[in-house]
């Protein structure tokens, strides 16, 4: 192909019909292994995520000979120490049990994917240098050599295949990563080749949530042990973990990638968004997430420290259990929608920092309906709308909320109560720590309603309609009409007719109305001034490239 950057409509026809035009063709990609840059990266730059196509980066590794694949950096560790707060620790190390955004921020830097995003949002080669499209359902990859997990067992094809294989146990987390695929088959120690049951288009940006773990170890000392003593192959070796405080990083000095210039990581979980502020601001942590709206101009004339606000790409929304009582009824669930007045929220409480949505799909990803309006608040046809559906004086329900894991998540989700009791609903607000709240999430035990985020690595409209899917663990709602809308649009190859499907069922879902449509957060970050590093817009917290000033 002439052309420097692919489309990712080309690949999927080449994918579709093969190099030649003809159905079943083969497609080689390899990445350029062979340059390396001795520049650090700085760890940064504003990632540039609105709605970049899903292959179009392998591609651009792939056909570009001048771009460089992640090379060495120098041989030493120049030392110190960064801290970085969170408002939730992870729920486990193991990586096929741990999912959430803020325990992949730890675990990227213990266990490396076969891919990942870089700070300009392009997939970039990890553990895999490059792969072949077979026919449109077998994909092979060709392995990283030289490469050794921390505990000095080789990487190999095994690995990848173990990996693959336990993620798709039913009982997995992960599952919903590698759902589709058929089999994992081993060519020789460093080519795997994947066979999905129908195309897979987004097989690729989901590897890159999936660390790829040392066989020999899980299975010698089982997964309860891996939980609190992981082995990966990424920059950093874990050290320890003092539960409900911190989890200790030191650099790995014999990273195939080069040593990280910082020699040691430290995740603090301070769930409360003011004393993260505080901890900041005192020199306690170097970078924040979810900095509080409210006190980001509180900062301004510290020269010490700064606020840096990203586009959003987490999509944040109130799920409603549609099976149980009242909500099983649409009009009671439009009802919700008009009750809560949305803009308020935004302004009031995020302080502007989040988009208002008519759907939970984010505006950067593949197959937003721009079409769609967000409901109106309009507490007097609420009001009108549960009478109609036989509550003329509301009914009582219990409302779940994590606190501290999202932008101003609490006072969000109290506010939300606020304005449904206006109408009549009384909502019972229960908070829960993020460790519990998540682990009841993946047990689906949370309802009827309750507050939620979600965000996807691939950008793709798929990804967020899974919670209105059906028989996922992640779904509270279910519609067989929109279900096999939603099964055509995950095997449908070309990008323009997968977003076409996607905007049909978010049709459909606005009307169904099984969620309370709120916001798009963006990003805001406490970044101490000593640090070089850029924060990016997917919520990925990369450090291995980082340096100190």
């Amino acid at each position: 192909m002439p052309r420097e950057i692919l489309q990712e409509r080309d690949v999927a026809l080449l994918a579709a019909r093969g190099p030649e035009g003809h159905h079943g063709g083969m497609i080689r990609y390899v990445f350029n292994t062979s340059r390396h840059t001795q520049s650090r990266e700085n760890g940064g730059g504003a990632m540039r995520l609105a709605r970049i196509s899903i292959l179009s980066g392998l591609l651009l590794f792939a056909m570009v000979g001048t771009l460089v694949a992640p090379g060495p950096a120098p041989s030493q560790a120049a030392g110190g120490t960064v801290t970085v707060a969170q408002g939730a620790e992870p729920a486990t190390l193991d990586p096929f049990q741990e999912i959430s955004r803020t325990g992949y921020n730890v675990t990227l830097h213990i266990y490396d994917p076969l891919f990942m995003r870089n700070d300009t949002g392009k997939i970039i080669p990890m553990l895999a240098t490059g792969y072949k499209i077979i026919n449109p359902t077998t994909w092979e990859f060709i392995l990283r050599t030289g490469v050794k997990f921390h505990n000095g067992e080789p990487f190999d094809a095994a690995a990848v295949k173990f990996t693959l294989d336990r993620a798709l146990l039913k009982d997995s987390p992960s599952n919903y990563l590698v759902d589709g695929v058929k089999d994992v088959r081993i060519v020789d120690p460093r080519t795997v080749q994947v066979t999905t049951a129908d195309p897979m288009p987004l097989l690729l940006p989901n590897l890159m949530l999936l660390g790829i773990a040392p066989s020999h170890y899980y299975q010698a000392q089982g997964a309860s042990y891996v939980a609190t003593h992981p082995v990966g192959t990424g920059p950093y070796r874990f050290q320890s973990w003092v539960k409900d405080d911190r989890v200790t990083l030191v650099a790995n000095h014999d990273y195939w990638g080069g040593v990280p210039s910082i020699e040691s990581l430290v995740f603090r979980l301070i769930p409360d968004p003011a004393a993260r502020v505080a901890a900041f601001r005192s020199g306690e942590a170097d970078i924040i997430t979810d900095f509080a709206p409210d006190l980001v101009s509180s900062i301004a004339n510290d020269p010490r420290i700064k606020a840096e606000v990203t586009t959003g790409t987490r999509s944040i929304n109130i799920m409603l259990d549609t099976g149980t009582g009242p909500l099983r009824d649409k009009l009671v669930r439009q009802a919700l929608n008009y009750a809560v007045d949305k803009d308020a929220i935004v302004k009031n409480i995020l302080g502007g920092f989040g988009t208002v949505e008519s759907t939970l799909v984010p505006a950067a990803y593949l197959g937003f309906s721009p079409l769609l309006r967000p409901y109106a608040y309009d507490p007097a046809k609420a009001r009108a709308l549960l009478a109609q559906a036989g509550y003329p004086n509301g009914f009582d329900i219990v409302f779940q909320s994590p606190r501290g894991r999202y932008l101003a998540d609490a006072q969000v989700s109290q506010a939300v109560v606020g304005y449904l009791k206006a109408v009549g609903v009384n909502a019972d607000l229960k908070y829960y720590e993020w460790g519990n709240f998540v682990n009841m999430y993946f047990k689906h035990q949370l309802g009827p309603i309750f507050l939620i985020g979600s965000g996807s690595a691939a950008l793709d409209a798929a990804d967020a309609l899974e919670n209105v899917s059906c028989d996922v663990w992640d779904s509270w709602y279910c519609n067989q009409g929109i279900q096999a809308i939603y099964v055509k649009a995950k095997a449908t190859l070309d990008p323009d007719r997968r977003a076409a499907l996607y905007r049909e069922i978010q049709s459909l879902v606005y009307d169904e109305a099984p969620i309370i449509f709120m916001y798009t957060q963006k990003g805001i970050y406490g970044v101490n001034t000593r640090l070089n590093w850029t924060p990016r817009s997917d919520e990925t917290l990369w450090l291995a490239k980082a340096t100190l000033k």
